[in-house]
């Protein structure tokens, strides 16, 4: 009876687990967590905090390009500092920065 070598085998089964076990494309991880509450209630949270951030004139509720909602951040002037301060969400909520420039109440047209 001939004796077979098993290394060559143990080598090939070794690469194909090896194959196996890594994926072509490495996982992406997101940070987003699912959103546990309305973003009504986390704007209403959040806002105050967001506001007190110079260069902050406001925020709302928004769409974000493909169409879900996100919560919406306006800025006097866009800098990076100003960008490094402002969270990329809220709560699994996606923030969205864009410059405004200054908010002013128009005047009351009722009267």
């Amino acid at each position: 009876m001939k004796r077979i070598d098993p290394s060559p085998f143990v080598l090939v089964f070794g690469m194909a687990l090896t194959v196996a076990g890594c994926p072509s494309q490495p996982r992406q991880e997101t940070a987003t967590t699912a959103p546990s509450r309305t973003i009504t209630a986390v704007l209403e949270t959040h806002t105050p905090d967001l506001m007190s951030i110079p260069g902050v004139v406001g925020t709302a509720e928004s769409r974000l390009e493909d169409g879900r909602p996100c919560i919406l951040v306006l800025v006097l002037r866009l800098t990076p500092e100003l960008r490094a301060k402002l969270p990329s969400q809220l709560e699994g909520w996606p923030v969205k920065i864009e410059e405004s420039g200054e908010i002013r109440a128009m005047p009351d047209s009722s009267r």
